[in-house]
């Protein structure tokens, strides 16, 4: 499988990578985090969704990313973040630190998940939450536009994607509670395809380039026409570290 350099994407994402609609503010209100709260987003990439959570909160929040230039634009955003260099299996945080511990769109990246989740668990304060937020089999199939103009991409994410039910076994094995998984959705209507010329998304580089000019072309020719729908939707796991 093809290796994504994330320092090489770093500005394409911080130009069209946003916060997920209505995401933020779900875990805002499960976990309920205020301005006491202590947050850390593991795999933050450029922090949209850490800052998006601090702004909204007054929350202390930290980030931890392995890329350099990925926390180089973290390090530009409108909030105050601890930000430090480091892979989710190699988490190493005073225990009991965090009230939260949430991962966006980062789980499948992650070798080891049964590792990343005993680490956590033990950087959580007793009672406190972990979120992950990955995509289910159904979710990758249905994504919009994606599954309709870059079908290859269907297999190359399933390929590279821990199945919903192996993460929850392992956060079970790590000693979580209260697990759950909910779904996180938004629709809207896409008009340029920026996104797509500039391969925002990983997975555009895990087909052939046959496959995505074949996509990229039939993609353009429908806005032509006019807006072309597209979906959000986030399998959100929640557990809880028991008090």
């Amino acid at each position: 499988m093809t290796v994504i350099d994330y320092d090489n994407l770093a500005t394409e994402y911080a130009r069209h990578r946003r916060t997920y609609p209505g995401l933020v503010e779900h875990i805002v209100d499960r976990a309920g985090i205020t301005a006491d709260s202590t947050v850390l987003e593991v795999g933050c990439g450029t922090a949209n969704h850490a800052t998006s959570l601090a702004l909204s909160t007054g929350a202390n929040c930290s980030g931890l990313e392995p890329s350099t230039e990925m926390l180089k634009v973290a390090a530009s955003q409108p909030a105050s973040l601890d930000l430090r260099q480091g892979r989710a299996e190699d988490l190493d945080y005073a225990p009991g630190t965090f009230d939260l511990i949430f991962s966006v769109d980062m789980i499948h990246f992650v070798g080891d998940p049964a590792e990343y989740f005993t680490r956590a668990f033990a950087a959580l304060k007793p009672g406190g939450y972990f979120c992950t937020v990955t995509d289910s089999e159904w979710n990758i199939r249905h994504r919009l536009p994606l599954s309709r103009f870059f079908p290859a991409a269907i297999e190359a994410e399933l390929g590279r994607f821990h199945p919903v039910a192996a993460l929850s076994d392992a956060m079970t094995g790590a000693g979580f509670a209260d697990l759950d998984d909910v779904t996180v959705e938004s629709t809207y209507e896409l008009t340029d395809a920026s996104r797509f010329e500039e391969k925002a998304f990983s997975c555009l580089h895990l087909i052939s380039e046959a496959e995505y000019q074949e996509g990229i072309t039939a993609l353009r020719a429908a806005l032509a026409e006019g807006p072309v729908p597209g979906n959000l939707r986030s399998s959100v796991l929640w557990a809880r570290r028991p008090q």
